[in-house]
């Protein structure tokens, strides 16, 4: 009997494990068919401009691009100041970008920015040194330590979890840069001095990395894709997607899509896989 007794005494961990309840698995979520509206296909539509009163024609203090955080005070111009100066959209959804070629490098065509996935994507130009701004006498003084070039940052409606940690996430990211004046005459002039940047953070929760950063650019003025991930490490009720592209230097442009749609195919190489399909 004693035998017996010690023998159930070491199997009854083992039973209880089976018995205990089993813990909820790590999910892997595609943002692109979770986020509200992910390629901008129905406008701004699910998506708000980051922080009171502040929009694409923003002007943030040094300390503000990185700290992150975009303030209320900082001096910045609507829509209807910025149409007196430049007509059409330079910024916002479908902006009028068109990538100018440098004259001097063979093969750097000139180049009208449209979106890679879908019909919409989102950008803005930089133009001239002042960007979409009129420096005057009764415009806001500039702080010490001056401003991060025009910039934009988007960010999506709650996403509705919960989500729990060791969750992952996935995203295809679209960016392209370029030049808007014919005055380098280098290959890829936006990487030169000060180039443009983009990037995409999840806010709600702890992550592994929280913002990830486009690195994969193609030649100035041709979309390219990066796929981006995020690991949670926390759990969190809901989640927001956050897109953010800075220009720093002058004559400049950057624009971002989401979404798994290929980038078309050029007819040359459509007619030689046609034939090669008959």
């Amino acid at each position: 009997m004693g035998r017996i007794l010690r023998r159930a005494a070491l199997l009854l961990p083992a039973f209880l494990v089976l018995l205990a309840p089993v813990s909820a698995l790590a999910t892997n979520y595609n943002l692109d068919n979770i986020a509200p509206n992910p390629g901008f296909e129905s406008g701004l539509t699910g998506w708000s401009y980051t922080g009171a009163g502040v929009n694409a024609n923003t002007y943030l203090t040094v300390a503000e691009w990185n700290a992150g955080t975009w303030s209320s005070s900082s001096p910045f111009y609507t829509d209807a100041n910025l149409a007196v100066y430049y007509p059409g959209k330079p910024w916002g959804v479908n902006p009028n970008i068109t990538h100018i070629d440098q004259s001097t490098v063979v093969g750097d065509p000139t180049t009208v920015i449209v979106a890679p996935a879908g019909t919409k994507f989102v950008g803005s130009r930089q133009d001239g040194y002042e960007g979409h701004y009129r420096r005057a006498p009764s415009e806001p003084v500039q702080p010490a330590g001056g401003f991060i070039d025009t910039s934009w940052q988007l960010t999506s409606t709650a996403i509705t979890g919960p989500f729990v940690a060791g969750d992952t996430f996935t995203m295809l990211v679209w960016g392209v840069r370029g030049r808007l004046r014919d005055d380098w005459g280098v290959p890829n002039a936006n990487t030169t001095g000060s180039a443009s940047s983009l990037s995409v953070r999840l806010v709600g929760g702890n992550y592994v990395a929280n913002t990830v950063t486009f690195t994969n650019w193609a030649a100035d003025g041709q979309w390219a894709s990066q796929p981006f991930s995020w690991t949670l490490t926390s759990n969190t009720p809901s989640i927001q997607i956050r897109f953010t592209g800075q220009n720093s230097n002058h004559d400049r442009f950057v624009a971002a899509d989401s979404g798994t749609s290929p980038l078309p195919v050029a007819p040359t190489t459509w007619s030689r896989i046609k034939t090669v399909l008959d």
